[in-house]
């Protein structure tokens, strides 16, 4: 039982929804009967779930014996490995069972890899460390747009929030600083306000103001660290207990244009469907 379905009904709702699939063309109606809508959201799920326990069975269980790190989020995963890099390759190869898909997957191996915007290496003492990565295509610089004040003050608080998320140590933070000063300068910010808003940020969090006229050192910089990610888990429990809600929560369309009576007809009506099908 999962959340009171069987998991044989699961699996019924699944073929259901697999099987009728339609959709309208020039005036045709056409059945999908390979692949799923990229878009829906079972599609999504099942494809991650196929990629990394079912193609990727003996990958998995590879990386559970030899206590590696392996990361996942939606379709792009990361992980080390100790080994050759034909050793990785070949066992790849014998997880991918599915004709055809081995040609649907792009691997980058090395000492540097990205995830998402974080650029993942390992030091001289095979230490891992990270930072911000930019796409040279796109984004050389951080985000910066042609923002009022206010708003610039907000993408400055962003910035500076992704930069010490990303960046593992006290060195790599102070070149994405220097990174993000020059960013906001060229986009016409003065000094005087990068200043005053790194400060605020600074003070967010707790560091005293005699760290503001140095460059921070490593144990100021992991006490910074460590606050926001954990205001970062906290923001992440509380999104997961507002989904929960509104799981239980019925939302139902009101006219925009109504007049406090109407409301409250319009409420006793909804209030007695809802009786009616409970009852």
């Amino acid at each position: 039982m999962i959340q009171g379905i069987t998991v044989d009904t699961i699996i019924e709702l699944v073929h259901l929804v697999l099987k009728n699939r339609f959709c309208v063309y020039n005036n045709g109606l056409y059945q999908q009967i390979h692949g799923g809508a990229s878009g829906l959201p079972l599609t999504m799920l099942l494809t991650y779930v196929n990629l990394f326990y079912g193609q990727h069975r003996v990958l998995m269980k590879m990386i559970k014996e030899k206590h590696a790190f392996f990361g996942r989020y939606r379709e792009q995963a990361i992980l080390t490995w100790h080994g050759s890099e034909d050793a990785f390759r070949t066992l790849i190869k014998k997880s991918i069972h599915v004709e055809h898909t081995e040609h649907l997957m792009t691997m980058s191996i090395g000492s540097t890899v990205h995830f998402h915007d974080v650029e993942i290496s390992h030091n001289n003492n095979d230490v891992l460390e990270s930072k911000v990565y930019y796409d040279l295509n796109i984004d050389p610089l951080p985000n910066v747009s042609d923002e009022p004040m206010e708003n610039k003050s907000k993408q400055l608080y962003a910035v500076l929030y992704r930069v010490v998320r990303c960046c593992s140590n006290v060195m790599k933070f102070h070149h994405e600083r220097r990174h993000t000063k020059l960013a906001f300068l060229t986009h016409g910010s003065t000094s005087e306000f990068i200043q005053s808003g790194i400060e605020h940020f600074f003070l967010e969090f707790g560091l005293s103001k005699g760290s503001f006229s140095c460059l921070l050192n490593e144990d100021e910089y992991r006490q910074l660290r460590q606050r926001i990610i954990q205001v970062t888990k906290l923001q992440m429990e509380l999104k997961q207990r507002h989904e929960q809600q509104n799981q239980h929560t019925l939302f139902i369309p009101c006219p925009k244009s109504i007049d406090h009576k109407q409301l409250a007809d319009y409420k006793k009506t909804h209030h007695r469907m809802v009786e009616e099908i409970l009852w």
